[in-house]
Formats: structure tokens, C-alpha cells, sequence
């Protein structure tokens, strides 16, 4: 279960009032002030890449069904409740967010006209388009906004992703039928960041009271596509939304789609998904296996479409509540007794760069600096175990007071990156005395173990476009069973999240980020391993106007067509 801060557990479902004294400031102010960092930095991408800048030229044809090869199953539909990054991406196509980020910390309307965030950033104020429907037929209100924002916070929903993306929440007051106010117990500035990601995107009430705790089977939102069937573990089809007339100015027309549905098949294994792609069973592909990559940049019926990822990229999280993991001696040894630059070229041929923080290197607040607190030193690794009292017995492994070196990893064994990452550590390990249990599980297994504590180590990575990403993988409130699976609490790192998340000054924030990281690696709460660089793949005869958004996340498709 979810650990929740106290903020959540009865703020949520409550009206709150604002303050009428406090300043608020513009939609053209905001993007400078509250998003802090996005002011001073700049990144290179906006969220249109286009797949091919010819299909922007010619005449989109209408119609058609595109399918989609997604590499794993998808946990659930409901978007307040997943914790399934595939199933994020697929989300897009269901819902609409509130707002669009289409650069660092730039915002564009979605279901929301304009807004205003107060001077200190623990109050916002959303004016709703008056146009829209969910696919149910009923309306889209500022109800439907504080509904789904209180649903959130409820310890019941049991949400993870979208329970840490909402932050101090205190509640949502409904203005007028088109306008919502939300408060929070502190300054909040990553919000509207926090709102352009799917998983906070509104639900139909009328569809979660009617359908229940079954709403993640029947899903309504008010996006360009609606839920019409889902076979678990093989396909989830969307059809068109003919009354779709409300895109964001970043597509090329508001109005529908123009392809008639678009089918979500689940492929896991790597090989068999291109091969999908190449026989034309499928249209586009994510999760390009490593090892075809440089084949595939040269296959000429193939076009790529890829980036830096934005958010966290490959790591491991070392449980610090369980033996042996809960010493730190143990935890540094780990960090300075990996080849991070051998493990790139061993598990993905070279081609991401090796990894330093828990942001990545294209995230707002990243710092290089991250990179020189461990380098590989497998000497020092051993001498820091000596120091803490692990021996190495005649057997290879170390022991202190009688106990194993040995520490359980647990792994999705239906994903490529992360078996062939569980076998090289384990051969890395070895030799310093360590010894790395293997725990290869399918999806539900591998869950199920992993919230419940019953690893040393497990793989992540994640995506998200504002540094206060950091709040799910090290805040203690998502510890015991949420998203940070280190299981780590600590006041003072609690402390520094809430104030970067809270000022904005931009140079402070900035600050803020950097001690966020350095404590992370001093206290060596996880390994990061690689940047990502996220691959998608489709036929380039047949598929145009896909566009890639700036986080490299998510592959939109509301103005693709298919060429006949």
C-alpha cells in the first residue's frame, strides 16, 4: 500500500478557501517565475518531432486502423491508479490533460483555456474550456477537475504515479462551473508540469461511480480516442472520438483524428515486436531492442524516431531496511565497485551515456558535478567492506557475524534490458565478495514482491519532465510499498524536496536539486546506471505525422494517418 503524507489523508474531497489578498500571476509570468529552473536553462526539443517532414507536406487520408506493439501488459486503464509507464503513453490518446508541455517548463492550453498560480505557489486557478465532453455524453466541468483530484489523494485508490505528481494537496474548490481552484498545504511550483502528465488527466465521475473499482476496465475520458474493447495481456482498442474538436494548438487540427481506431497489442518479447513491425503487423513499435538499433538506423523500410529520455533513467534502488542493504558500508561498495561505462557497452552496445544522478542529464536542475562523487574502483569497494566488517571466506563470500554478502535482486524477467543488467552485476559482484541472488518474475510476482520489501535491489527507471520527480523515488511518504522501493525516510531529504519544489527562485531551486543528488549518492540510497536514450520504430512507407514529444516519452498520434 501507498505510504501517504499527512496532507493527503483528509485534505483530499475537501473544499478549500483561497486567500483573495494573495498575488496571482499570469499564464506569460508563470512560465518565468513558478517553473523556476525553465527561465534559466535552456534544452534543445520541443514537443513536435515529427517522424518524417514529409508527411507534413502532404494530404493526411482519413481512416484506417494503426496498431501499436507495446513491450508489457498494461497494470490498469484507469490513469489516477496506474504505475505502467507503457500504459501512460496509451493514456494520451484516452484523456486530455489540463495543460500541454511542449518545452521545459512551457505550457500550452489543453482542457484548460488560461490560468493563474498565486506569487508563492501553493495556489492555482484553472478556467475550463466550456465545450467538452467525456465519451460518456457528460459534461466537462470544474467538478469533474476537484473529483478527480480528490480521488487521487483517497488512501483507498491506492495511487502511486499520480498520488506523487499531485504533491501537498489540500484540496480544490469549484469557482464556477468552468472554474477550479486548487490549494496546497506548501508551495507546490512543479504542479502544472505535474498536470501535463496523463496520469493526472480528469476522469468521467459519472463513469468511476457507475462503474467502481472496475473503472480501470472501462476508462472514459475526454480525449481523441475512446475505449471500446480490452483483452488483457493481448490488446487494448481505441476508436475515434467523432466529437473531438477541443486538440491543443500544438496538433495541426483540432477537430478528430484521422485514423478510425488505433490498437494497443502487447508484445513482450523484443524480437518477436520488430519482427511485428518488419512482417507489417504492426505500424510502430517502442522498446527497439538494443542489439538491432544500429541495423535498424540503416534499414531503409524502418524509420526511427528517438531521444534523450526525460526523468530518471537506469538505476537500481538498494532497500535500506533490509540486511545486509540496510549498511551503508554495503550500499558504497555497491556504487564504487560497478564498470557503469562497461555495463553501457555490455548491456546496450555503447550507445546510452553512463549515468551519475537521479535526473537525467536533459532534465531541468541535472548537475554534472554528480559524476565525480564515484568512478569505478573495485579496491575501494573491497576496503570499505573490510572497514564495515564483511570478510571474505574461503568460499568467495564475504560474511560479518555470520551472515551472507548475499543480497536478493528482483527483476522483471520479461524485459531484455533488465535480465541481461541482473547477470552482469551478479558477474561484477562476485569478485568483491558479494553474491547477487537472482529473482527473474513476470510482472504480477515482481509487484507484488517488490512493494512489499521482500528485495535488496530492484531495477528502475521513469519518465518525467520536472526535477520533482525526485519525490517519488527518495520522499518518505512514498516509501512502504509506493514508489520509492529504496524504502527510504529521512526528514532532512523530505525537507529539501519540499522546499525545491516550493521556492521560485530559480537559482535557489537549482541549488536545491544539486544537494538532492549529492545526499542521494553520499548516502548511496540508489546505483544509476544509464541515460536512457528512448527508441521508437515504424514503417516509413505506411505511418505519417507521428510526433515524438520533447521528453522523448510518448509517441502522439492524433494527427497521424496512414498512406494507402
Amino acid at each position: 500500500m501507498t505510504g501517504r503524507p499527512e496532507h493527503a489523508v483528509g485534505g483530499g474531497g475537501r473544499d478549500v478557501v483561497l486567500d483573495p489578498s494573495r498575488t496571482w500571476l499570469s499564464r506569460r509570468e508563470l512560465v518565468t517565475g513558478a517553473m523556476g529552473i525553465g527561465a534559466t536553462l535552456s534544452l534543445a526539443g520541443t514537443l513536435g518531432r515529427p517522424g518524417r517532414a514529409s508527411a507534413q507536406a502532404e494530404t493526411p487520408q482519413p481512416g484506417g486502423e494503426l496498431v501499436y506493439g507495446a513491450p508489457t501488459r498494461f497494470d490498469t486503464l484507469d490513469p489516477n491508479v496506474t504505475t505502467s509507464s507503457a500504459a501512460a503513453r496509451a493514456f494520451f490518446h484516452l484523456f486530455d490533460p489540463l495543460v500541454w508541455e511542449v518545452k521545459p517548463g512551457e505550457f500550452v492550453p489543453g482542457l484548460a483555456e488560461k490560468w493563474e498560480v498565486n506569487a508563492t505557489a501553493d495556489q492555482y486557478r484553472f478556467v475550463l474550456r466550456k465545450d467538452i465532453k467525456f465519451h460518456d455524453g457528460t459534461p466537462f466541468t470544474a467538478e469533474a477537475v476537484k473529483f478527480t483530484f480528490d480521488r487521487i489523494v483517497d488512501p483507498e485508490l491506492k495511487s502511486q504515479m499520480a498520488f506523487s505528481g499531485i504533491g501537498p494537496y489540500e484540496g480544490s474548490t469549484v469557482v464556477d462551473r468552468y472554474t477550479v481552484a486548487v490549494k496546497f498545504k506548501r508551495p507546490f511550483a512543479p504542479f502544472l508540469s505535474s498536470v501535463a502528465q496523463s496520469v493526472l488527466a480528469p476522469v468521467s465521475p459519472e463513469a468511476v461511480k457507475r462503474y467502481g473499482k472496475d473503472f480501470g476496465s472501462h476508462p472514459v475520458g475526454t480525449g481523441p480516442f475512446q475505449f471500446e474493447s480490452y483483452t488483457p495481456d493481448s490488446v487494448v482498442r481505441m476508436v475515434r472520438n467523432p466529437d473531438y474538436r477541443w486538440a491543443p494548438s500544438l496538433f495541426k487540427h483540432a477537430g478528430p483524428a484521422y485514423l478510425d481506431a488505433i490498437s494497443w497489442r502487447l508484445i513482450p518479447e523484443p524480437a518477436t515486436r520488430l519482427a511485428a513491425l518488419r512482417a507489417g503487423e504492426v505500424h510502430i513499435i517502442d522498446d527497439v531492442p538494443t542489439q538491432d538499433y544500429r541495423n535498424l538506423q540503416r534499414e531503409p523500410s524502418i524509420q526511427l524516431l528517438q531521444g534523450e529520455l526525460a526523468g530518471s533513467g537506469w538505476s537500481m534502488m538498494i532497500n535500506v531496511t533490509k540486511p545486509p542493504t540496510d549498511d551503508l558500508h554495503v550500499r558504497q561498495a555497491l556504487e564504487w565497485g560497478v564498470d557503469r561505462a562497461a555495463m553501457v557497452r555490455a548491456v546496450w552496445q555503447g550507445i546510452p551515456k553512463p549515468a551519475c544522478s537521479p535526473l537525467t542529464s536533459v532534465m531541468l536542475g541535472y548537475d554534472p558535478a554528480t559524476c565525480n562523487v564515484y568512478r569505478y574502483d573495485p579496491k575501494k569497494a573491497g576496503e570499505i567492506l573490510d572497514e564495515g566488517g564483511w570478510k571474505m571466506e574461503p568460499g568467495g563470500v564475504r560474511r560479518k557475524d555470520g551472515q551472507e554478502l548475499a543480497l536478493a535482486l528482483y527483476y522483471r524477467s520479461d524485459n531484455a534490458d533488465f535480465t541481461a543488467m541482473a547477470t552482469f552485476l551478479q558477474s561484477t559482484y562476485q569478485p568483491l565478495g558479494i553474491k547477487i541472488e537472482l529473482n527473474g518474475l513476470a510482472q504480477a510476482g515482481y509487484f507484488n514482491a517488490v512493494r512489499s520489501g521482500r528485495h535488496n535491489l530492484q531495477f528502475w527507471w521513469d519518465t518525467r519532465t520536472d526535477p520533482d520527480m525526485v519525490r517519488m523515488l527518495l520522499y518518505s511518504a512514498n516509501a512502504d510499498g509506493g514508489t520509492n522501493r529504496s524504502r527510504y525516510k529521512n526528514a532532512e531529504m523530505d525537507k529539501l524536496i519540499d522546499d525545491a519544489a516550493g521556492t521560485r527562485d530559480p537559482l535557489r531551486r537549482k541549488r536545491l536539486y544539486t544537494d538532492i543528488q549529492m545526499k542521494t549518492l553520499r548516502e548511496a540510497v540508489m546505483v544509476f546506471f544509464a541515460d536512457p536514450l528512448n527508441v521508437f520504430a515504424y514503417q516509413k512507407a505506411k505511418v505519417m505525422g507521428a510526433v515524438l514529444d520533447w521528453s522523448a516519452t510518448n509517441v502522439l498520434l492524433h494527427n497521424t494517418w496512414l498512406k494507402r
